[in-house]
């Protein structure tokens, strides 16, 4: 009798970052892991962890990948715990509870400058300088009730500068919707100044746009950190398992850097030798308390709301 063959195994990603990056590193793993099939749910991180908890009677997910570890945090129940063999390159501090979570990349936030949209101003070197009328209208800013990454910004500024200072900031610039239409205008040359995120700018350094400058303004900068984990629950233990290895390893995290600039959280990884950025020592950052930002966010935005009414 004929043995039959061994079933292919299949791993079910649920993914808030962009198709590009999901779909190179998937074909990455395919190449490595042939016998494996990829399903992708994509949507945003909010959106993901509520449908893992709607799911948690008959998970249909396996592994998560990747969103900010505050909003990660508030559905500790929905996430199965592991230790992975690489966890020990990720300072402790990204590691969630009993191997929850796993930090896998840190977003900084910067000022893209165009400089060639300045009219001979000097480039700002700090947020305070982004408080003087001449920046009025020259400077973008995504709006931070749709943008996790703009309210750590804002938040960071307000705790920072004090609630008069940042007023004054936001009251000078254009708000849009969305991170990209923030990038995107500065580049295009609509904008002279965006508050947006170190990769996202860096895209355009890396294209060869020279009038584009990253600026680490001189108080300190605030950080976003996104991390994975495994859903409990999850169908296909093992695939995933081994799909969460692939997303942590060393040579992933260099290749998903070297393809979108999103730093990574690994200390064997020195990205100041593979690009132009600075290393994460040299960048000052302000630390916030990822539990009180997100007991304050209500509180925030009904703030925000009032500011951007009175303008």
């Amino acid at each position: 009798m004929t043995p039959k063959p061994a079933a292919a195994g299949e791993v079910v990603l649920y993914s808030s970052n962009n198709v590009e990056t999901v779909n190179r590193v998937i074909d990455l793993f395919n190449k490595e892991n042939p016998d494996i099939r990829v399903s992708v749910v994509r949507a945003g991180t909010g959106a993901l962890m509520q449908r893992i908890k709607a799911e948690s009677a008959n998970p249909l997910g396996d592994i998560f990948w990747s969103g900010g570890l505050a909003t990660m945090a508030e559905f500790k129940p929905q996430l199965e715990s592991y230790s992975s063999p690489q966890a020990s390159t990720v300072p402790t501090t990204y590691r969630g509870p009993d191997g929850l979570w796993l930090g896998t990349n840190v977003h900084i936030n910067v000022l893209m400058v165009n400089t060639r949209q300045l009219a001979g101003a000097k480039v700002p070197q700090s947020w305070a300088e982004l408080a003087d009328p001449k920046w009025k209208g020259k400077l973008v800013i995504p709006d931070p009730e749709r943008t996790s990454a703009s309210y750590v910004a804002l938040y960071g500024l307000q705790k920072t500068l004090g609630a008069e200072l940042m007023t004054r900031i936001v009251r000078n610039a254009t708000i849009v919707g969305t991170t990209s239409a923030a990038y995107d205008g500065v580049a295009k040359g609509e904008f002279a100044i965006a508050l947006t995120m170190e990769y996202a700018a860096y895209e355009y350094v890396a294209g060869g746009l020279k009038e584009i400058k990253l600026v680490y303004p001189s108080e300190g900068t605030f950080v976003s950190v996104e991390g994975m984990a495994l859903i409990k629950g999850g169908k296909h233990p093992a695939e995933a398992r081994k799909l969460y290895e692939f997303l942590a390893s060393k040579n992933v995290q260099v290749d998903i850097f070297k393809s979108a600039y999103r730093r990574p959280l690994r200390a064997d990884i020195d990205v100041s030798k593979l690009s132009s950025l600075p290393a994460i020592e040299s960048v000052k950052v302000v630390s916030l308390d990822d539990g009180q930002m997100a007991q304050d966010r209500t509180a925030f935005i009904a703030q925000w709301r009032q500011i951007i009414a009175g303008r």
